[in-house]
């Protein structure tokens, strides 16, 4: 099922409609995001669904994740036997517990390493970057634009597959100046050392990518569904969805997606980080990959997060800056 809402979904969401007052609310709380899936929508707060609002048969459900709920923090959460399961506006008056939920979930595992490809501890930083280069101050300047976090989209291959971020390459006149086109962007967030090298490192992340692209239209269904994506959010005003300064969008359908790994808050002298630079395997699946899409290294440590096309380095440029 394509990653997008049912025009059922869409106008219930608009103004009047009976699922306006969770979009009136993301509107008016940055710290939220309300990211669209194949009809639902899931609202974030610091890379967690904070509520997932799915339309089911004609009807909607909605529901908070109980296992963010804590020994030390609990809040009584609405029961499928009373109104309040189905009614927005009474959802919204208690956002602010069940943030405190995820506050102190996210505390409570924020020093955990996870061997795994779903790091609680970078989600949240997923969401920073989406801000960033989406509607804070410095968002009209950056190169970037950023339409999902923490999602997963399924192929005609059969194929599903997770992605920390998705968006889209929106030249600024100084973007421009190296690379003009509009182009699908595919992150890969990488933050400290964890999940650099290892079974769920930045290597097998780029081999899947391989497997993925090889003989496939993948890349072309998934510049379609990110550029829907898009075009849904400006229709329903999310915050950063009216993209400023930055060059219309053409289609991106066709052009060379860019395959961005964000090295976020790395040491420069990290051991990990060096392995994984001077790697020959590295190389080799990056010049696999050369034919369908652009592999870039972008190091937070010296843009924070806005990302911007001068701060893209190939693998060759890369190891120099490091």
């Amino acid at each position: 099922m394509a990653r997008e809402l049912s025009s059922k979904f869409m106008n219930d969401l608009h103004e009047n409609g009976p699922m306006y007052p969770f979009l009136e609310f993301v509107r008016k709380d940055t710290s939220l995001d309300m990211q669209i899936r194949s009809d639902e929508v899931h609202i974030y707060y610091r890379g967690i669904a904070l509520l997932i609002v799915r339309l089911r048969a004609g009807k909607y459900d909605m529901l908070f994740n109980q296992n963010y709920l804590t020994k030390s923090y609990h809040v009584e959460m609405p029961s499928v036997d009373n109104t309040l399961m189905n009614d927005p506006e009474r959802w919204v008056g208690i956002f602010a517990e069940l943030k405190t939920c995820i506050d102190v979930y996210l505390s409570c595992n924020e020093k955990t390493v996870y061997s795994c490809e779903e790091q609680v501890v970078v989600k949240d930083f997923l969401q920073t970057a989406m801000r960033e280069n989406n509607y804070s101050a410095v968002a009209p300047r950056t190169d970037y634009h950023i339409t999902d976090i923490d999602c997963q989209s399924s192929f005609s291959t059969g194929a599903v597959v997770r992605f920390d971020m998705l968006g889209l390459y929106l030249p600024t006149a100084i973007g421009a100046e190296i690379e003009p086109d509009p182009a699908l962007a595919i992150f890969s967030m990488r933050f400290g050392a964890m999940n650099l090298i290892g079974p769920y490192g930045v290597i097998p992340f780029l081999e899947k990518m391989y497997k993925l692209v090889e003989g496939t239209h993948a890349m072309t269904e998934l510049a379609a569904e990110v550029e829907n994506v898009f075009y849904q959010r400006k229709q329903l005003l999310l915050p950063g969805s009216q993209v400023g300064d930055k060059n219309g969008l053409s289609s991106i359908v066709g052009r060379k997606p860019h395959l961005v790994i964000n090295l976020a808050n790395q040491e420069p002298q990290g051991a990990h980080l060096r392995e994984l630079m001077d790697s020959k395997q590295l190389r080799s699946v990056v010049g696999l990959l050369s034919d369908a899409v652009d592999v870039k290294f972008v190091h937070a440590r010296m843009t924070g997060y806005g990302i911007y096309r001068k701060c893209l380095y190939s693998i060759e440029e890369v190891g120099k800056v490091l």
